[in-house]
């Protein structure tokens, strides 16, 4: 029974992944087919049609031309891939060095009030921007900052979810530790620089990267906060699609796709570390 359990269980990881891998294949493919290849296969849906969609494993006919368009002649790809990494790392640079003293002194410090500190960063994590935007807007426009980058940057720096993560990570640290390095003298500040921060080097590159693609994917706060197009990050390269320029929105997706995968490779060593390192110990 457990051979054939485990077998039932494998299958259906497969049928997942495959299902989870289906829409990243599809986006490939297209994006090396003309329009015309393309409105024969997905013109329907985009057009309104009720003639069922076709999916090729590859191309009929394969071609540059999409990627050609979008890396010669569309200047706003440029300026708008700019514009998401200009937005982006000063946002997590920013949540990391104001996430983890917080996430540090909420996991080794006790204080008054930290269990409702812990449910007012956990009740805020939990609220999706919708909630938020309009408060959000009302600040941002009282410090005249609204239709510029620090409109995306500044919420974004004061975000729950790396103290939240980065918490459960400097929980894993153990008091003997923490007690030893005190009895040499070391203040709050060397703790975290000398004990918290290396041991949790796997946690924090883990945080840093999940929001890097969640900064370089963000899509409503950019529509809300940015009236000039000019600083748009490259996740609104395209709002709408049609079939006319269907082949240059796959294209741009494979390449908005490149920067987020070559960046998991790198850091998958210290992703692997920092998930293990969520898990708090008992």
């Amino acid at each position: 029974m457990g051979f054939y359990m485990k077998k039932l269980v494998h299958s259906g990881m497969v049928i997942l992944v495959l299902i989870i891998l289906a829409p990243i294949y599809i986006t490939i493919v297209h994006s090396f087919m003309g329009m015309r290849e393309i409105e024969l296969d997905i013109g329907s849906i985009l057009g309104g049609g009720d003639k069922m969609a076709a999916i090729p494993l590859l191309p009929s006919y394969p071609t540059l031309k999409n990627y050609r368009e979008l890396l010669l002649y569309a200047e706003s790809f440029y300026r708008m891939f700019w514009n998401s990494f200009l937005q982006a790392v000063p946002t997590v640079a920013g949540q990391i060095l104001i996430a983890a003293p917080a996430a540090f002194v909420m996991a080794k410090y006790h204080f008054r009030g930290k269990r409702i500190l812990f449910w007012i960063y956990l009740a805020v994590m939990l609220m999706p921007f919708q909630v938020l935007m309009v408060s959000e807007y009302l600040v941002l426009k009282n410090l005249s900052i609204v239709n510029t980058h620090l409109a995306i940057i500044l919420p974004g720096i004061f975000g729950t979810f790396p103290v939240f993560i980065l918490m459960k990570v400097f929980m894993n640290i153990e008091d003997d530790v923490m007690e030893a390095a005190r009895l040499d003298g070391a203040g709050a500040l060397v703790l975290l620089v000398k004990i918290g921060m290396p041991i949790g080097k796997g946690g924090i590159v883990s945080v840093a990267v999940l929001d890097f693609l969640e900064c370089i994917n963000s899509i409503e706060a950019p529509l809300v906060f940015l009236r000039d197009k000019e600083r748009w990050p490259l996740s609104l390269f395209f709002p709408a699609i049609s079939i006319y320029n269907a082949g240059e929105v796959f294209a741009a997706s494979v390449m908005i796709m490149i920067p987020a995968v070559l960046i998991f490779f790198l850091g998958d060593e210290y992703l692997e570390a920092g998930f293990k390192a969520f898990q708090v110990k008992g």
